[in-house]
């Protein structure tokens, strides 16, 4: 018999509030929509391993500004999330983050 989690039914919302204390709320939110945006990001991107370094650094950014959320489309994270995906990829591809850079200022 399969074993339940506590927060299947919780919206996202709930889930993001609750991984203030809990980061298997988190894992949920990770569950629910990984998929999503992997697929968003590789049909952005075209390359396999870009798309799961982006997919990565979204739920990162996500966990870090999760106090910030504020709820306005009833429950789901997901205009949230797509947008910090789509700030994450824009940063991907600004010249001065491609990899051989220069991080130097000045002449």
């Amino acid at each position: 018999m399969a074993h339940s989690s506590p927060f299947a039914a919780a919206t996202d919302a709930d889930l993001l509030r609750e991984s203030r204390r809990s980061s298997a709320a988190f894992r949920v939110l990770y569950d629910r929509h990984a998929e999503r945006v992997h697929g968003f990001l590789l049909r952005r991107t075209r390359e396999p391993g870009a798309a799961v370094e982006l997919t990565a650094e979204t739920f990162s950014q996500a966990w870090l500004s999760r106090d910030r959320y504020t709820d306005h489309d009833e429950g789901t994270i997901a205009p949230w999330l797509f947008g910090i995906a789509r700030h994450v990829l824009a940063a991907s591809v600004r010249p001065d983050r491609r990899p051989g850079a220069s991080t130097t200022i000045g002449p």
